[in-house]
């Protein structure tokens, strides 16, 4: 993704892996017929021949005059991704290959000449094992906070949820995403809730977007005519904005999660507001066009 710029604020990815998952185990009801009838346009997120969609892995940097900011935290490296749970028994053979990974995540982020201290603020749309495992890393056989002087924003009902569910003994899973990337970042004091005084700028506002996650946010730019929206797991993958009533199985409420996915892609649809989604590969920037008879994600 080259870099976007809103008014004063830049936007940049910064990725951390490609992954490949079958489109069936991600949405179980959906009839793979769909991807060839967007052929034309759904090559960069699906391969046709596997079937198997293509997800990138990446946060967002956005930089303001005053503030770094990172958008979620992708997998990161040396997790312990293991266990029981039923998120990882149904997914045990593609999730089994994050356990211990290595990645050129803090390479990639460096290139834009930040030093791990230069990170002023994390926040992380939802707690999901993909989106808070660079919250830190390991040294000296400890998990500490990637982000020394970052404060991290987390949604306080995202983190009770999280913490509930990493006390299920039947779901070591959780457990290990809490103990390893959440819970170092609570004990160093680094860890704030966001709440309706939350500010990160006159141009960046937190939207709730509860359904895929119960503390789900988006984050919307909007400065000088020019909009994005950083949807977050709203959108796992861009058939989605064809039919915005199907949810994934990663999908806390699916019911909820169509709700705000379908209210989302009618607003953004014809906007000219730059979708930046938390998955979609390929440069990832783009915008949802109605067609014909349908919908488009055109990159830009």
């Amino acid at each position: 993704m080259k870099t976007l710029n809103i008014g004063d604020i830049s936007v940049n990815k910064i990725l951390d892996g490609v992954e490949r998952f079958p489109a069936v185990n991600a949405f179980p009801e959906i009839n793979t017929e769909l991807f060839e009838q967007h052929k034309d346009w759904m090559h960069s997120f699906y391969d046709f021949n596997s079937q198997m969609l293509i997800l990138s892995m990446h946060s967002y940097l956005i930089q303001t005059p005053s503030l770094n900011i990172l958008i979620d935290t992708c997998i990161g490296n040396d997790k312990n991704r293991v266990g029981q749970g039923p998120i990882y028994k149904s997914n045990q053979g593609i999730l089994s290959h994050w356990n211990n990974r290595s990645s050129n995540y803090l390479e990639n982020l460096e290139a834009y000449e930040l030093t791990l201290e230069d990170i002023d603020i994390v926040m992380c749309t939802h707690m999901h094992a993909d989106h808070v495992g660079w919250n830190t890393r390991l040294v000296d056989d400890r998990w500490v906070p990637t982000f020394p002087n970052a404060k991290y924003l987390f949604s306080p009902l995202e983190l009770d949820s999280l913490q509930k569910d990493s006390r299920n003994p039947f779901d070591q899973y959780l457990r290990l995403v809490y103990e390893d990337s959440v819970l170092p970042i609570i004990q160093s004091g680094q860890a704030e809730m966001i709440d309706e005084s939350t500010d990160l700028g006159k141009d960046i506002n937190l939207i709730k977007s509860p359904g895929h996650s119960p503390g789900h946010y988006c984050i919307e730019l909007n400065s000088k005519k020019v909009n994005a929206m950083l949807t977050g797991d709203i959108l796992h993958n861009p058939i989605q904005v064809t039919c915005p009533s199907m949810s994934t199985m990663f999908c806390d409420n699916p019911d909820q999660s169509n709700q705000t996915r379908i209210k989302l892609v009618d607003e953004l649809t014809d906007s000219n507001t730059i979708v930046l989604a938390a998955h979609f590969a390929d440069t990832s920037a783009g915008v949802i066009e109605s067609t014909n008879n349908s919908r488009m994600f055109k990159l830009i």
